[in-house]
């Protein structure tokens, strides 16, 4: 019996907390606007929405604490849906004592133009700001960490945003059709850096293009501060006003779609620090004549240079054991390539629509098998494929490499062993060091070329 009682009492004593933890309330303001606060069972409030605050209208200023029944509350956060759909809204005020505005907190204030927001606020929800089609400028205080998804999308009106270097994590789709966006406004490159953009469409430089460090320098000749050990995906997604990107040494590895459409682009200098490059990484960057991989470097992405119609030229270090799909792709002003022996894999379209080749250095001593598409497109009737010597007879025999009317052995072997044994062969090709087709076996005593191999006649 005293047990049930015991029971019976707490389970009061808990519906009690709960339905003041969920009760709401009506404090005017000293202005005369009407607020809806609820408990948010923290010692603090909630601005929450109610069946009537669609009303809201004008400027709001949103109090730092409330009165209520003799006691002040803190206003600690913005709840789910507060404003939501309050197309009279013009202007709110977001106090410091704020930490998080709530899921479509402001979804669809049409006539809102101004939000100031608090500099306390660590996160703003998803569609928080959502249709906010008047809204022309957003400051995000240095105390943001997250922005959720879809959290300024629709922000049509919206041309410039300032992204502190606290938020590291920004939602999908965060700034979806934000189309007057002009400007980002980061005063910390090695912060910006460090985002994890869930997408494309949540890194606002895809509308806006151009970089700024404040309100009017334009950020053109990029330097990444040697803090940096790994630009992420997404980072300079679609900036177009960048003309120049110099790496220091402590970047390890660029992300996907990092430098993505980057057309202004004419410089790029990547470290030997560098070991990865992500797929589409410097997707269309078609202004860059010239890029030089180093040898740190063990494979290309799919993507990686895709429509950068500016290459003349791309050496490939001998460190790249693969070549991702489409990696070369429509690279028509390259007019040589070269690929190193280390390669062991080509993958589908590497050098499709590359129509401007007219030599492949390809020093990989077996043909590879490749896809009947890795050269689409490349003039094969004019361009010359340079192979090692000893080994045009087997790119002869070799799919796809046969397509290539001028194959010409001219590449030093790379392999290095000198092999008595093969003096025997009699009828093989021979070769000098220098790679001159001799006739039949050598007579004279020196190291010659056969099958590949160096060997010495004595």
């Amino acid at each position: 019996m005293k047990q049930f009682k015991l029971t019976f009492l707490l389970t009061v004593l808990m519906s009690m907390v709960g339905a003041k933890a969920f009760a709401q309330f009506a404090v005017d303001n000293a202005d005369g606007k009407t607020i809806y606060y609820g408990f948010n069972g923290k010692g603090g409030v909630t601005v929450c929405n109610n069946n009537y605050s669609f009303y809201y209208k004008g400027v709001v200023n949103i109090p730092e604490s409330v009165t209520y029944n003799g006691t002040i509350y803190p206003v600690t956060s913005i709840g789910k849906d507060a404003f939501s759909g309050c197309d009279g809204l013009t202007s709110v005020t977001i106090p410091n004592s704020v930490t998080s505005i709530g899921d479509d907190a402001f979804y669809y204030c049409d006539k809102l133009t101004s939000v100031t927001i608090g500099n306390s606020v660590t996160s703003i929800g998803v569609e928080a700001f959502k249709n906010c089609s008047a809204l022309t400028s957003v400051i995000i205080p240095n105390s943001v960490t997250s922005i959720g998804q879809s959290a300024f999308s629709g922000c049509t009106g919206l041309t410039s945003v300032t992204i502190p270097n606290s938020v590291t994590r920004i939602g999908e789709r965060a700034f979806y059709k934000c189309s007057g966006l002009t400007k980002v406004i980061v005063n910390d490159i090695a912060a910006w850096c460090n985002i994890s953009f869930s997408g494309s469409l949540s890194n606002p430089l895809t509308y806006a293009k151009h970089l700024y460090s404040n309100e009017n320098t334009e950020i053109t000749n990029l330097v990444i501060p040697d803090e940096v050990t790994r630009i992420k995906d997404y980072a300079f997604y679609y900036c177009s006003g960048l003309t120049s990107v110099t790496i220091p040494n402590s970047v390890t590895s660029i992300g996907s779609s990092a430098f993505y459409y980057c057309s202004g682009l004419t410089s790029v200098t990547i470290p030997n620090s560098v070991t990865s490059i992500g797929s589409s990484a410097f997707y269309y960057c078609r202004g860059l004549t010239s890029v030089t991989i180093p040898n740190s470097v063990t494979s290309i992405g799919s993507s990686v240079f895709n429509g950068c119609t500016g290459l003349t030229s791309i050496t490939i270090p001998n460190s790249v054991t693969s070549i991702g799909g489409t990696a070369f792709y429509y690279c028509s002003g390259l007019t040589s390539v070269t690929i190193p022996n280390s390669v062991t894999s080509i993958g589908s379209s590497a050098f499709y629509f590359c129509s401007g080749l007219t030599d492949i250095y390809c020093h990989i001593e077996k043909p590879l098998t490749i896809l009947s598409n890795v050269f689409f497109d490349v003039p094969k009737k004019t361009c010359t494929l340079h192979v090692p010597i000893g080994r045009k007879v087997l790119y002869k025999a070799a799919a796809v490499w046969n397509d290539f009317l001028y194959i010409v052995e001219d590449l030093p072997t790379g392999i290095v062993s000198i092999d008595n044994s093969q003096l025997t062969i009699d009828n093989d090709v021979w070769f000098t060091l220098n790679g001159v087709r001799l006739n039949g076996k050598p007579t004279i005593p020196g190291i010659y070329i056969v099958n590949g191999k160096r060997v010495v006649v004595k």
